[in-house]
């Protein structure tokens, strides 16, 4: 769920210092019984928050109680700090609150340390146990009641709804780290299996946890620079020669080609572009050139075949060498000569397979200490002086953490050299690549890339009708996704992990003709959800708030209507209501695991196959409930 950064409105949210509390005057002066802290987003999120707003709310008009809620700020993509959390617990209680409720996991520290502090306010905690900061021990305390959900029937019901909706080739991402997605998992696999019984159907469900080190997933793929005959081209062809720079090739009419100079020698500088028509009857002046005075241009392709030449004049001071050494520190990547009072971008050359740039070590020619913009940067600026001299700098790569995209770029028929870019990359890498110029007849056409089992990518790219390009590296998690979508899948459920945007991601790719089943509560992504598995925060907020217990945890379920599917066809509402009425009963007994455990010995159904992807077998967890 996105967390959005407060905004001091005086409406809703209270403003925060570290030594006082201010309001809107008259409105700040009135106590309220029941407080809301929401989790740094709006009430009208879609969200958790306001479904437990919904539930606040609720209650307290029926019983006539006075109610607000506070929305502490928190940088975007981060919780509520535990110190935040306890300044607007002070507040609330300040303000006469005898009940506060602090949805999610972020607020557990802050339970436990406010629970002693303010013994006579009864605290509800949503989707988390309270503990100290320094354990990850679960304490009861007689003043905070706890909810929790049973993630165990969510994913059933999850995978009930994937299989009566049509769907009998399922997939599961997944998480080993987290008790909570393995139950989700669990669960799936379940009703997924229930269903296909009761539909007497065969089903297969691929389940891929993404953090295991286990995962059966190659990352790598082939990106292919592809030519075809001029003859067979419709469009009439021109060829551009690049003398001491880039850009040469055939091209059609219209073209738009990006030119770039070769770096200066010792010595000199780039000084402009000579440009030449190779075509009886076409004058020089005909060639259409952005610039004759940079070192990269862009050349529009006219009615001429044309030789363009980078000229460089003598440098009217000293040049300084900027050396970039290869991955293996024995040879030069790149060599550059830069004047004094001047600055030159410099990039790494691409890491061995499962290693990523860590940063750079950098040797001058004074022994001054080199000025960079970033040494920890691959692609970074780096500026000469007199004082430092040359400069020389080597890749320093260290092991990566997460699983390495193994990209071979490669030239097709019809192509004459190497094609650049291959290298081993991670997810949000931007990548350049070049191909190989064509042969002579030859026009490059397009690239194209495959995995090993010849399926795509998923990569965009910036012009894939360009020699010269660049694309950022895919999610590696939505890759899973993909390579289940590659072999047929057509729906994948991710329950209770991180990772769930890369399931309704990897559905775009496919222009919607793939499908994405959501948890929790995600009501405003619903239009990127076939369906979602909902925890209803209101209805427990509610039914505590009726029923207080401290040092309990009260479990939203199918018994109480705590959880349910988002989207449910009409033409199978009724057998997902007997289903959900028999999880109610305890009629369906459900198998939960242990976080990493395998799945595939919680799938007793006769007609579902598991294709798990993980390989690793760990006990398995006999408990009936979770």
């Amino acid at each position: 769920m996105k967390r959005l950064i407060s905004v001091l409105m005086c409406v809703a949210l209270i403003a925060v210092t570290a030594v006082s509390f201010t309001g809107c005057g008259k409105a700040e002066s009135k106590s309220y019984q029941v407080v809301l802290l929401t989790d740094g987003g709006l009430v009208t999120d879609g969200a958790y928050n306001e479904s437990a707003w919904n539930g606040v709310k609720e209650y307290c008009d029926a019983q006539g109680l006075s109610y607000r809620y506070y929305q502490p700020p928190v940088e975007e993509g981060s919780p509520v700090s535990t110190e935040t959390a306890l300044e607007y617990i002070e507040l609330a209680v300040s303000k006469g609150a005898a009940m506060i409720i602090l949805p999610t996991a972020a607020y557990e520290v802050a339970a436990y340390e406010a629970s002693a502090l303010y013994p006579e306010v009864q605290f509800i905690l949503i989707d988390g146990t309270p503990h100290p900061a320094d354990s990850d021990i679960d304490a009861y305390l007689g003043n905070v009641m706890c909810i929790d959900f049973n993630t165990l029937e969510s994913g059933f019901l999850a995978g009930y709804v994937a299989v009566v909706s049509g769907n009998t080739d399922l997939g599961y991402l997944g998480s080993v780290k987290t008790r909570t997605s393995s139950s989700y998992g669990a669960g799936f696999v379940q009703g997924a299996g229930y269903a296909a019984d009761e539909l007497g159907i065969p089903v297969r469900l691929s389940y891929a946890d993404y953090d295991s080190d286990f995962l059966d997933y190659d990352y790598s793929f082939t990106l292919t620079a592809n030519y075809d005959k001029v003859e067979n081209i419709d469009e009439e062809c021109f060829v551009v020669n690049v003398e001491n720079g880039k850009g040469s090739g055939t091209y059609t009419e219209g073209s738009n080609v990006k030119i770039t100079a070769d770096p200066a020698p010792e010595g000199k500088v780039f000084d402009h572009w000579d440009y030449k028509s190779n075509t009886d009857g076409v004058k020089d002046k005909k060639i259409n050139l952005s610039s004759t005075k940079e070192a990269e241009i862009n050349l529009l392709v006219e009615k001429c075949d044309c030789t363009l030449t980078a000229v460089y004049a003598d440098a009217p001071s000293a040049t300084y060498p900027i050396i970039v050494k290869s991955a293996d520190g024995a040879s030069d990547f790149s060599a550059q000569y830069i004047m004094a009072g001047e600055s030159c971008n410099v990039k790494a050359p691409a890491a061995e397979s499962g290693y990523v740039f860590d940063h750079w070590q950098i040797e001058t020619a004074s022994g001054a200490e080199a000025d960079i913009d970033d040494v920890n940067a691959k692609d970074t600026w780096v500026h000469v002086s007199e004082e430092v001299g040359g400069i020389t700098l080597t890749p320093v790569f260290a092991q990566s953490a997460d699983p390495t995209f193994n990209v071979s770029v490669v030239t097709g028929e019809g192509g004459n050299g190497e094609s650049l870019g291959s290298g081993s990359y991670v997810t949000d890498d931007y990548i350049e690549v070049e191909a190989a110029i064509p042969q002579e007849g030859y026009i490059f056409t397009r690239w194209s890339n495959a995995d090993a089992d010849g399926y795509g990518a998923g990569i965009s790219m910036e012009n894939e009708y360009s020699p010269s390009t660049n694309y950022t590296m895919v999610n590696r998690y939505q890759s899973v996704v993909e390579k289940m979508f590659d072999n047929g899948v057509s729906i994948v459920f991710a329950g209770g992990n991180e990772e769930i945007g890369a399931v309704s991601e990897a559905t775009k790719i496919y222009n919607y003709q793939k499908f994405a089943i959501g948890s929790e509560s995600w009501q405003k992504n619903w239009e990127n959800y076939y369906s979602t598995a909902i925890k209803d925060y209101g209805s427990a907020v509610k039914a505590c708030l009726e029923d207080y217990q401290g040092g309990f945890t009260y479990t939203g379920s199918c018994a109480n209507n705590g959880i349910l599917m988002s989207f449910v066809d009409e033409k199978n509402q009724a057998q997902y209501d007997a289903v959900y009425q028999a999880l109610a009963n305890n009629q369906i007994a459900l198998r939960g695991v242990a976080p990493g455990a395998d799945v595939r010995l919680a799938n007793n159904s006769k007609c579902l196959t598991l294709d798990y992807w993980v390989m690793q077998v760990i006990e398995f967890d006999l408990t009936v409930t979770e």
